[in-house]
């Protein structure tokens, strides 16, 4: 009887974290693991050198606990023991002993993109506005169309905005953009239970 796959086809294919931990000496401290889809997607080396591992002895199909590890993403260290929250995932790979010397040397890093700080609004809705400014006697300028951009940056998207970051920096702190987004409020409460002035956004 043939095979017949339901849904959507999975685009992981590698294994989960700690089924390669628990088949490995002291869980793996010091071994190098990887995510298979970020070397396929970048040419940049990203790697986790495993320093800490906390198994679930509950769990019977060894997928749960969490790690401690040197993140390196995109050839840029972003910590010597951070979390690994995407042990779940069947996406990881163990690099042999004798491989690891080719990620340590590979010294190649991507550098931040300058994000732009203006777009074009869309055509209909351009004309919606620039109609609305005419019925109120507002002379219309090119840049009335402009929308601006602010980038909401994190750990994978470090795009620069320096025409933005230098007029946030030169703005009182009462004047400064507001937070929207849910990251942005989170990050906000840790500074308040930390006692931080507020970081400018």
């Amino acid at each position: 009887m043939p095979v017949r796959y339901v849904g959507r086809q999975g685009t992981y294919t590698g294994k989960f974290l700690f089924n390669l931990l628990c088949n490995l000496k002291g869980f793996g401290v010091g071994r190098m693991v990887v995510r298979k889809s970020f070397n396929e997607r970048y040419a940049e080396p990203s790697y986790y050198i495993i320093k800490q591992a906390f198994p679930d002895l509950t769990s019977t199909d060894y997928k749960a606990g969490y790690v401690l590890a040197k993140q390196v993403f995109r050839g840029k260290c972003l910590g010597e023991e951070k979390r690994i929250n995407s042990g779940y995932k069947p996406d990881w790979q163990l690099i042999s002993k004798a491989d690891e010397e080719k990620y340590l040397s590979n010294k190649l890093a991507y550098e931040p993109l300058e994000a732009p700080t203006t777009a074009d609004m869309p055509p209909l809705l351009a004309k919606f506005y620039m109609d609305r400014l005419s019925r109120d006697g507002v002379e219309v300028k090119p840049e009335d169309t402009k929308l601006y951009l602010r980038v909401n940056r994190g750990v994978h998207n470090r795009a620069q905005q320096s025409q933005v970051d230098e007029l946030t920096e030169s703005l009182p702190s009462e004047e400064r953009i507001q937070p929207k987004t849910w990251a942005e409020r989170q990050m906000l409460k840790r500074y308040k239970r930390k006692g931080v002035s507020r970081p400018s956004l």
